[in-house]
């Protein structure tokens, strides 16, 4: 999935020259203005080339998708969404494709968890760009569609938003941002790894990056963040807490396991998703310590719960919500990861 290295992000998205682009509007998402969220010379693709999908899977077709289509009441009908379970909406990121098989090992686990609505959010041609900054502005659209297929299966189900659980992994963490900006409500939002060029002041971006422009708080009910690759320069990541649980595993700049040799193959990006996927279905908890910095925690100095616990990271964060801010822990360098 992350087998491109940051250098040619560089080369195809970062390098690119920056010119002004006006607004562009699109028939089915609206229109995305010249804004601070907007990277001048990276308009995005249109609905049309980008093809989001959105494949059904539950425990009665484990392991043949059905297609759900916005304003396909019949099709809707006809398939097994049930609004009384909940629903599990995975988005990918840059490269990567809804059938990939990460996405469906994550599916598994939550089927085996529970009896849920699970849909793969297959953005593949719009995540498939060679320049980065067109991905990352589709990502713009890809949540624009989320949302309307959530209001969708609102009107049509009564499935109640605050049901629905949006997991999304590095550029697709930020769609679903957007999707929780463009229809409020969603109960969850897990990030795994957010992406962080154009989403971080790191002397590339061309614009600010505030809320409006990135997973935040506001955009769910509850949102948890899980950082593994947030180095500065070499990062896919980022460091900036983006939610109400931000969870930094063996400090959120590089993994334990991955090497120098592993800087360019995403070694530590993608190990966000299979922490998160490993705390579906193990028994051992990932539980995480508030402190204010890497630094802190490894000095001991954080041991701590306190009065309101300790969150433990991954699927069961929303266990305890009460408990916000900044979380570390260490993890093993290979599967089994926890260590609790």
């Amino acid at each position: 999935m992350y087998t491109l290295s940051l250098a040619l992000l560089l080369i195809f998205g970062i390098t690119q020259q920056a010119v002004e682009a006006e607004e562009i509007c699109f028939d089915d998402v609206g229109c995305f203005a010249d804004d601070p969220c907007h990277i001048p010379g990276f308009p995005p693709r249109s609905p049309d080339i980008i093809n989001t999908r959105f494949l059904l899977f539950t425990r009665t077709n484990w392991d043949d998708y059905q297609e759900l289509n916005l304003h396909d009441v019949e099709g809707l009908r006809a398939s097994n969404f049930d609004p009384k379970r909940k629903t599990k909406m995975f988005v990918h990121g840059w490269w990567a494709y809804g059938l990939d098989p990460e996405e469906l090992e994550r599916k598994d686990a939550f089927l085996e968890m529970e009896d849920a609505n699970v849909i793969l959010v297959d953005w593949e041609r719009g995540a498939a760009e060679p320049r980065y900054g067109v991905a990352h502005q589709n990502t713009r659209v890809v949540g624009r569609q989320i949302g309307q297929l959530a209001r969708f299966l609102n009107l049509e189900t009564g499935m109640y938003f605050r049901d629905v659980h949006l997991i999304g992994s590095s550029l697709g963490a930020h769609a679903a941002g957007y999707a929780g900006q463009y229809q409020p409500g969603f109960g969850r939002i897990s990030g795994l790894d957010p992406a962080g060029p154009y989403f971080r002041d790191d002397g590339f971006d061309f614009r600010d990056n505030g809320p409006d422009c990135r997973l935040d708080p506001t955009d769910a009910i509850f949102v948890d963040v899980i950082h593994t690759d947030a180095n500065d320069i070499t990062g896919l990541g980022q460091m900036l807490p983006l939610g109400h649980q931000d969870f930094y595993p063996n400090g959120g700049r590089k993994q334990t396991g991955c090497n120098l040799i592993d800087l360019f193959s995403g070694c530590s990006h993608s190990r966000a998703w299979k922490l998160f996927t490993e705390s579906i279905l193990s028994t051992c908890s990932f539980t995480a310590y508030p402190c204010e910095s890497w630094a802190q925690f490894v000095a001991g100095n954080c041991g701590d719960c306190g009065t309101r616990g300790c969150p433990v990271m991954g699927y069961r964060a929303d266990e305890n919500t009460e408990v916000k801010g900044k979380f570390y822990l260490h993890t093993n360098g290979d599967s089994p990861y926890c260590m609790d």
